[in-house]
């Protein structure tokens, strides 16, 4: 019975187990796409604030290099989160006129410049595993192509908030594991303890039918017809002691008789 208690605690373990790795999984996962779009939403903003004061200057055909305070600008902007790796301003063929990289790039990095080029709205993102790229595109007054702005973000920080997460839902699912457990122990115990004695009451009934099948076949009386032959023994044995008990009383007062004589 033991065996039978150990396999079905094994079982619900096993079990438990892999639903709580089913939802850690599921639940990292969910929250690193909670997280991408809210970083993504947050730099395609910010991308937008950082851009307005160019788009005067784009729309009236004027060189995005002519911008009064542009570095000043784009510090700002970098400033608002620390982990920003960098933000540039550039013209309609991609190279870099103002940037707070030191030193600042020539031209935009390929997977940026390939999705500015590509893009149909003016605001457009990607990603290259390394670095998240949010711009915003700026247009002339006949609504041609005139550059744009384009923040780097790291992914580092994204993976390491995600990490951060998974970590914690593991720490609290091994902690839920050994709840589960011990309450399922405590559980199946108690459940199946009445189980338990009907089994061990059963066993004890095979035993003892196996027990009289093999003495009836060995030639011997089963248990219950020699405790039945033997209640006849039993009898006369107490008969023959309340005889001898009297005898010897009965000696006694002769004996008595005969040295008072």
């Amino acid at each position: 019975m033991k065996q039978l208690f150990w396999r079905i605690w094994t079982a619900v373990v096993l079990v438990a187990l892999a639903v709580l790795a089913l939802f850690v999984f599921l639940a990292t996962l969910q929250f690193q796409k909670i997280n991408s779009d809210l970083t993504a939403d947050r730099l395609a903003i910010l991308a937008d604030r950082t851009a307005e004061p160019f788009q005067t200057p784009a729309k009236i055909g004027l060189p995005l290099s002519t911008v009064r305070n542009a570095p000043a600008f784009l510090e700002r902007a970098r400033q608002t989160d620390e982990r920003i790796r960098a933000v540039h301003v550039f013209d309609d063929s991609g190279r870099v006129v103002y940037s707070t990289a030191q030193p600042a790039p020539a031209t935009l990095p390929p997977q940026a410049l390939s999705a500015y080029q590509q893009a149909e709205t003016a605001r457009w993102q990607v990603s290259n595993g390394r670095a998240f790229y949010s711009g915003v595109s700026l247009a002339d007054g006949s609504g041609r192509s005139a550059g744009g702005v384009l923040i780097e973000y790291p992914v580092s920080g994204h993976l390491t908030q995600v990490r951060a997460m998974a970590a914690e839902l593991g720490f609290a699912a091994i902690g839920g594991f050994i709840a589960i457990s011990l309450i399922g122990a405590i559980v199946l115990r108690t459940v199946l303890g009445r189980v338990f004695r009907s089994f061990h009451a059963i066993e004890a009934g095979i035993s003892h039918f196996e027990q009289g099948s093999w003495r009836s076949a060995a030639g011997a009386p089963d248990r219950d017809e020699l405790l039945a032959d033997a209640a006849p023994l039993h009898r006369d044995l107490h008969e023959a002691e309340a005889k001898y008990r009297a005898v010897g009383t009965r000696l006694s007062a002769l004996a008595g008789q005969a040295d008072a004589d």
